[in-house]
């Protein structure tokens, strides 16, 4: 279940990424781009990611919600996140921050810093990155906490939902914690709540992932599974699943 979010509100959530097609600008970890898009297009969102940093800019300027994860950050991609935050600030672009493996890298914990620096970003880690990066959000404006696990937590400002939907088998592949940020960025294009973007894209990912876990083999036809599942959960699938 999803403390505070009932499952009319997340359907009415996922309805509008869904009649939308929220377009969400990724600059993410090569290694979950694939499955990134792929699961943003089973939630109903467009994605986009361009990289470079003499494009990216013009490219996100028409996005309903940017996400930047730094699993695999790059020379160029270090580039391209002074451009995005541009962009953010100057169109009020929701932001989503993944800080993969902050923690272990002082790169990655200044470039988290520094998009820190953007009012109201959603930063949706692990435990682990999460406390990394506690003084940071501590003195940041608005920012949303949004820390995966056994049981997510949301905290946002007067705002917080635990979600108890998931299954074990999310951690066995590879960049289906990066592809959860980019749902939150796709319910964040069409939700002006952001806790409740969070709520609703983490409680529809968590009973996918049931769901799918019912029908796999083992991890590969899972992540196949999960993608079906996503993309073909309604109203009456999360009511069920939620009571």
């Amino acid at each position: 279940m999803a403390e505070g979010l009932d499952a009319p509100g997340v359907a009415a959530v996922l309805k509008r990424v869904a009649t939308r097609h929220p377009r969400v600008h990724c600059l993410t970890n090569t290694v979950a781009q694939n499955v990134t898009a792929n699961m943003l297009l089973a939630f109903g969102a467009i994605p986009s990611m361009a990289s470079h940093p003499e494009e990216v800019a013009a490219i996100a300027a028409g996005a309903g919600a940017i996400l930047i994860n730094l699993g695999t950050i790059s020379p160029e991609g270090e580039r391209a996140i002074p451009k995005l935050l541009d962009v953010a600030r100057e169109r009020s672009i929701p932001l989503v921050l993944d800080p993969v493996f902050v923690e272990l890298s002082p790169l990655r914990m200044r470039l988290a810093r520094d998009i820190l620096q953007l009012p109201g970003v959603a930063v949706r880690g692990n435990a682990v990155e999460m406390a990394a990066l506690e003084a940071a959000m501590a003195q940041a404006q608005d920012v949303l906490r949004v820390t995966t696990g056994r049981i997510d937590q949301i905290e946002g400002p007067g705002r917080s939902y635990r979600i108890h939907h998931g299954h074990a088998l999310m951690t066995k592949v590879t960049g289906l914690g990066c592809a959860s940020s980019a749902l939150v960025a796709a319910c964040a294009a069409v939700e002006p709540d952001p806790a409740v973007a969070a709520a609703a894209a983490l409680t529809a990912y968590g009973i996918a992932a049931e769901i799918a876990a019912g029908r796999a083999a083992g991890p590969g036809s899972f992540a196949m599974h999960l993608i079906d599942a996503l993309a073909s959960l309604d109203q009456a699938t999360l009511t069920e699943r939620m009571t």
